[in-house]
């Protein structure tokens, strides 16, 4: 059987292939442009995606690893610009564009040239804060991509020009994700009240956090859409990047970051009607060490529960965590004007506020980061044509 790996290509221009050889164990692509790509036989054999064995990107998977001959000894050359594999224990077709392999090439440098890198930053992201027209991002999917881009990049944009009343709110997270309803409902009132259970209406000011560490997962992509700026001036919001906060705490304290990127905290929440409880390390890093989440309350640690010699230099550790987390030279003040919209990744960027007098009203909601990200990738190949996009 034949053919399925057909790459939309970003350019006019293909990758130009030198070269292909192969033995029982890899085959071996050489590049025009220099770069040499070894595939694992077992790797090229069951990313086959033909009628016959189905394809892994729909689910629709029909050839199963126990179905694996003893040896894979293959044949393998260039036909009409397309690498054709012969399979020599059953004489299965496989078929891959060169695009497609070179966009999943796992060489280290391939590995590392994909391998995505957050823009870092601080205080100073206020002269260079990335703003999309909510209109316009409405109505141009290029526009649109800009804010998913921005958010990836910075974990944060502010939307200008968004609806200024409530029923705008799930306007704007539609063109994000899907809303996720909690114990909250679908949108929470940050609103100004008299006797508030929750701190977030009370008018006082907010140390950064995090929110909702007692979930899992926590929220996403959060969404502060302001319909009413307090008439005092107070209640600007006050952003911090965490990733920037654990960049300079490895720098700081080592053996503190190594704490805190393994050892997991718990958060819970148990009020009326709601018993919440999740644990993670305040820093998740992928398997290359990259730092993927960052989670950090101080008003929602549950009692630890570890070891007891663990205990103490935990605590020490968060206590220099919530002291870094703490300084303005991390924190970006905005003061959102009414019918604008901050949106940013839960998974990065915490939020803090400064307190005001007035009568502020903000309306929080949020998507799934899966959700957000997989409109990301679509865009991305509607506009670009990428393929590989992790």
């Amino acid at each position: 059987m034949e053919a399925a790996h057909v790459a939309r290509r970003r350019t006019e221009s293909e990758y130009l292939i030198e070269r292909v050889g192969s033995d029982k164990d890899a085959v071996t692509i050489d590049w025009q442009d220099g770069h040499q790509s070894k595939f694992h036989t077992i790797w090229l054999r069951d990313n086959c995606s033909c009628e016959k064995c189905g394809n892994h990107s729909g689910g629709s998977r029909f050839f199963e690893l126990n179905m694996l001959p003893d040896s894979l000894a293959n044949k393998t050359t260039l036909i009409d610009g397309m690498i054709n594999i012969v399979w020599t224990a059953d004489g299965h077709t496989t078929r891959f564009d060169p695009t497609w392999l070179r966009c999943h090439c796992y060489s280290e440098s391939e590995r590392k040239e994909r391998r995505h890198t957050p823009a870092l930053w601080d205080a100073s992201i206020k002269s260079y804060l990335p703003e999309v027209d909510y209109q316009l991002a409405s109505e141009d999917p290029a526009e649109l991509l800009k804010l998913h881009d921005a958010v990836r990049r910075y974990g944060i944009c502010l939307l200008s020009n968004a609806p200024k009343e409530p029923a705008g709110t799930e306007k704007i997270a539609s063109l994000l994700g899907f809303v996720r309803e909690t114990h909250y409902g679908r949108i929470f009132e940050i609103l100004s009240t008299p006797n508030p259970t929750l701190i977030a209406n009370a008018p006082v000011a907010l140390r950064p956090h995090t929110d909702e560490n007692f979930r899992e997962p926590p929220p996403g992509i959060m969404i502060f859409h302001s319909i009413k700026a307090s008439e005092d001036g107070g209640g600007e919001s006050v952003m911090t990047d965490g990733f920037k906060l654990a960049a300079d705490f490895k720098s700081l304290y080592p053996a503190q970051y190594s704490l805190l990127s393994t050892v997991p905290i718990p958060h819970r929440r148990f009020i009326e009607g709601v018993g919440l409880r999740a644990e993670a390390p305040v820093i998740n890093l992928n398997y290359d060490g990259d730092i993927i989440e960052f989670r950090l309350n101080e008003r929602t640690i549950a009692p630890l529960d570890l070891p007891h010699d663990l205990i103490e230099p935990v605590y020490r550790a968060l206590a220099k965590m919530f002291e870094l987390s703490y300084q303005s030279k991390y924190h970006l003040h905005y003061l959102l004007k009414d019918g604008e919209a901050l949106v940013f990744d839960n998974a990065r960027v915490l939020h803090a506020r400064t307190g005001f007098n007035g009568n502020r009203h903000v309306r929080l909601t949020h998507v799934g980061a899966d959700e957000f990200y997989s409109r990301w990738r679509q865009l991305r190949h509607a506009i670009n044509g990428d393929i590989n996009l992790l």
